[in-house]
């Protein structure tokens, strides 16, 4: 019995010369990744919780004896209802 090995291996190039392995990211750049992730933080911190004009805007809708209108719910209704069936 005569066996042939097979020429192209996994792991290694065109050429015979073992791959190399990719290292990842180096201190430099981990440092650079995790500066923007601060200066993200940092952003989010900035933006308030509560705004106070959609918590206006929403007493106002509220209060309103209109809100929501019949037009807006029979258009919701009509839309569960196609859901449904």
């Amino acid at each position: 019995m005569d066996i042939k090995l097979n020429a192209i291996r996994i792991g290694t190039s065109a050429a015979g010369q073992p791959v190399a392995k990719s290292r990842g990211r180096t201190a430099g750049q981990e440092d650079t990744a995790l500066g923007q992730t601060d200066s993200l933080k940092a952003a989010l911190d900035r933006i308030p919780v509560v705004r106070p004009e959609k918590v206006d805007a929403a007493r106002a809708a509220v209060s309103n004896a209109d809100f929501p209108s019949d037009e807006a719910l029979k258009s919701v209704a009509s839309l569960i209802a196609d859901k449904i069936q």
